[in-house]
């Protein structure tokens, strides 16, 4: 029965759930426009942990969004997967940042899912699954694609029917770019996904019981493109 605290801070949004035995305890999930992560995310991890009245020498392991997504929240959340991990003498879990948009998400047998999280100016992180039996199987690995109307072009021109579901804080860039796509009509966009921590105790049970864990020493951020500096404007 192992205990596991999990937070994703890749995004605009904050999430943090803690497990037993793939069973939720208490969690704290918030989409924020002012990205207050390093503000928030140890006090949640403390509320959360009081909320189950769990001490911290209970856990059996701590799991991270590992990305892609934003370079500094990536840098927050994996710094305080790591120190939690080392500090605990626990085992460190990470999980696709795009793989917890589909957390709990329910789209119709055999559609495509393309999760999305926006890289900024005309790029996004994406990949896709197809819905099988209600779980999503993997057709293509992450990537960081460039939008514009030759998006998707591939995807589309094999899966001619399938209904295709985007999900992300991309999907708005994404339909800009569709919308004058013949099979529109087919296409739903939802841009308020974000990853989510609520939904994935089995799938973190199943990764401890498998120790699929990461080097708490060498355990990088999955950044998929590099940092770009940038000048404030005001």
């Amino acid at each position: 029965m192992a205990c596991i605290i999990v937070f994703d801070t890749s995004t605009k949004a904050c999430s943090v759930s803690l497990y037993r035995d793939s069973e939720l305890l208490a969690s704290w999930h918030r989409v924020s426009e002012g990205y207050t992560h390093a503000e928030e995310l140890h006090l949640r991890i403390s509320e959360v942990m009081q909320k189950a009245q769990v001490k911290f020498s209970q856990l059996d392991a701590v799991a991270v969004g590992k990305g892609p997504g934003s370079y500094t929240g990536l840098r927050i959340g994996v710094s305080s997967a790591k120190g939690l991990a080392y500090a605990l003498d626990i085992p460190l879990i990470s999980i696709e940042s795009l793989d917890l948009i589909i957390a709990g998400l329910e789209t119709p047998d055999q559609s495509i899912v393309i999760p999305m999280i926006d890289a900024r100016r005309f790029e996004a992180y994406a990949k896709v699954f197809v819905r099988k039996e209600k779980e999503y199987i993997e057709l293509e690995s992450t990537t960081n694609i460039i939008l514009d109307s030759e998006a998707f072009k591939g995807l589309l021109e094999r899966y001619t029917d399938h209904s295709i579901h985007f999900v992300g804080d991309a999907a708005v860039k994404t339909r800009d770019f569709l919308i004058s796509h013949e099979r529109i009509g087919q296409f739903t966009f939802c841009p308020e996904g974000y990853p989510d921590t609520r939904s994935i105790g089995p799938l973190l049970e199943d990764i401890f019981k498998q120790n699929r864990f990461e080097n708490v020493i060498t355990f990088e951020p999955f950044y998929l493109k590099d940092f770009m500096l940038t000048t404030k404007r005001v």
